[in-house]
């Protein structure tokens, strides 16, 4: 039976998400014209749905937008693609992380000093695109440590590693190892957000205690993926839900199901997350205690209305 919902000490929005969602929201306030958000403001599926019911655009392509204003997404974009916006007279808001635009800066200064750089990450995530189209002479995308591993020795050349702001902690840690024993003259950026290892932090701390981890995230969102991957690791059951609708009160008919722990990806609201527990409570039959994680050395309760 169900006692026990430990909720982790980091989960849900982060700066980035935020400030994104900030500028979103005033500029479809605000603006006169049609405002359209090149790929997603933020990889939620209702945060999404949230900007298509006040009637904001969405466009995977800058040559599907002719007129008003275009948002720029928190993961970023290749500078040529805003030049191209520009070029059309749309009214652009670049609504990038500053923790992304920071890689960009890594990059450019590396680069001036004769650097060629190796980024770590998902070739087909839209961070990844916009960091390489900042260098695409200059850079090298390895989606994982096997593919790292397999590119040319390069003795004979400056080298930088960047890394997606999302990334494995622990992964990354392994592979910084690795790559700097192919080459010990490579330059490690280690360009993973605050926000990434404070969720990854405490899911550390929270898996090993519990019988579960629900972490509420979209299916789009990488960050919540390897929340949920480490969880499952750790305590051998993390899932990854979207919302409520997803949890199933049957996974709870297992005796040995008696403590959950809950986190949320960087770009998943706060009410999904009550929502959540709301859920959990019910399946309980009221009888189970919401707790904080230790972390913070609280024990508070929650009262879940």
């Amino acid at each position: 039976m169900l006692k026990k919902i430990h909720i982790a000490s980091h989960h849900g929005f982060c700066m980035g998400v935020k400030r994104a969602i900030k500028f979103a929201e005033e500029t479809s306030e605000n603006a006169t014209g049609t405002v359209t958000i090149l790929n997603e403001i933020v990889h939620n599926e209702h945060v999404v749905e949230k900007f298509k019911k006040r009637g904001v655009g969405q466009a995977k392509s800058v040559d599907d937008v002719s007129e008003g204003t275009l948002i720029i997404s928190a993961h970023g974009i290749a500078p040529d693609i805003i030049r191209k916006a520009e070029s059309k007279g749309l009214n652009v808001i670049d609504a990038t992380c500053p923790l992304v635009t920071n890689i960009y800066d890594i990059i450019t200064d590396a680069v001036k000093d004769g650097y060629n750089i190796i980024h770590y990450g998902n070739p087909h995530h839209e961070e990844t695109m916009g960091i390489v189209g900042y260098a695409p002479d200059h850079i090298t995308c390895a989606a994982n440590e096997e593919e790292l591993l397999a590119l040319p020795d390069w003795s004979d050349r400056k080298l930088g590693l960047t890394v997606q702001t999302t990334a494995h902690i622990e992964d990354f840690a392994i592979v910084e190892k690795k790559a700097l024993k192919k080459w010990p003259h490579l330059k490690i950026f280690n360009t993973i957000c605050n926000a990434t290892t404070k969720r990854q932090s405490a899911i550390l701390e929270l898996a090993p205690k519990v019988d579960m981890v629900l972490v509420v995230g979209s299916n789009s969102s990488a960050n919540s993926h390897r929340l949920a991957a480490i969880s499952n690791d750790i305590c051998g059951n993390g899932i990854l839900i979207g919302s409520a609708k997803d949890v199933d009160a049957s996974w709870f008919d297992d005796a040995t199901i008696e403590s959950v722990g809950i986190s949320a990806g960087a770009s998943t609201p706060d009410f999904l997350v009550e929502d959540v527990i709301k859920k959990l409570v019910e399946i309980s039959g009221g009888t189970a205690e919401v707790l904080q994680s230790e972390t913070d050395r609280k024990k508070v309760s929650r009262t879940i209305g």
